[in-house]
């Protein structure tokens, strides 16, 4: 019987998305199939991936699994690994068709080239998505967190042809700091923010932080909490403060402020 710890995330800002994280799990699988694109990042442990009539590959700790829709597979436990801890995330067919249709120049569903992989790039997006999803993050964050696992996924693990913006880049950007200095208070997604900058998501992405040194949730944020010491130093309250900075409760706004300016707001107005 299993005795690992299990949870479900399904954030309703991004519809399509679901993370299963499992901690020291013991439990085997029968062969079955995912509905959907499924990677699966094994964190420690590890166990050996059959599919019926392909043979065994062995995901260890630090790899990922990648699951196209219907392919049949089990997840079976050696003698010497008793437990496992690892997260799936599970990406709906319209979340990668549009993922495909705004990176490159396909449509339909993309197929993964491999099973099991070692890739620390894509891992790291996969786990700062977890991460993000896990905390109290704005719309904008969701959205870029997800664009970079896709982009990882599909630029480097699926036949995708990369498109050729003719956009000019510096002016599509300032465009877009324009428009997130503009709206400090709103939660903006990237969708929005790209149709501004006339980029799609993923090269916006790329040329923003070219450009900035941040991807756009961060500056974003930086913004917001340049206004919110404008509007600490007028006499504004803290919660009045929170609420005009796009902080969604004083608590969250107190948190932010410490960890980026080392002070409370309190110790920042000297109250």
């Amino acid at each position: 019987m299993s005795k690992g710890q299990i949870r479900y995330l399904r954030p309703k800002e991004i519809e399509g998305l679901e993370i299963q994280e499992v901690i020291n799990s013991n439990h085997s699988f029968p062969n079955h199939t995912h509905g959907f694109h499924s990677v699966g990042v094994m964190e420690s442990g590890g166990c050996y991936c059959r599919r019926p009539g392909a043979g065994s590959s062995f995901v260890r700790g630090g790899e990922i699994a990648l699951f196209n829709p219907g392919l049949v597979h089990s997840g079976v436990l050696t003698n010497s690994e008793t437990e496992i801890t690892y997260r799936v995330f599970s990406f709906e067919n319209p979340l990668i068709k549009k993922a495909l249709q705004d990176l490159a120049e396909k449509d339909g569903l993309p197929e993964f080239s491999s099973v099991v992989i070692e890739d620390k790039l894509t891992t790291g997006t996969l786990i700062q998505l977890g991460q993000v999803v896990s905390g109290q993050s704005s719309q904008l964050a969701l959205d870029t967190a997800l664009a970079r696992a896709a982009a990882a996924l599909l630029t480097r693990h699926c036949d995708t042809t990369s498109k050729v913006p003719r956009t000019n880049e510096p002016a599509a950007v300032k465009q877009a700091r324009e428009y997130l200095n503009e709206n400090l208070s709103s939660k903006i997604s990237l969708d929005e923010l790209s149709k501004v900058a006339g980029l799609s998501r993923y090269h916006l992405l790329r040329v923003f932080r070219k450009n900035t040194g941040l991807p756009p949730h961060s500056y974003h944020l930086q913004q917001r909490l340049e206004h919110a010491k404008r509007l600490l130093r007028s006499g504004l309250s803290f919660a009045e403060t929170a609420l005009q900075s796009g902080f969604s409760d004083q608590s969250h706004f107190t948190n932010t402020f410490r960890k980026y300016t080392g002070a409370t707001p309190s110790q920042y107005t000297n109250i």
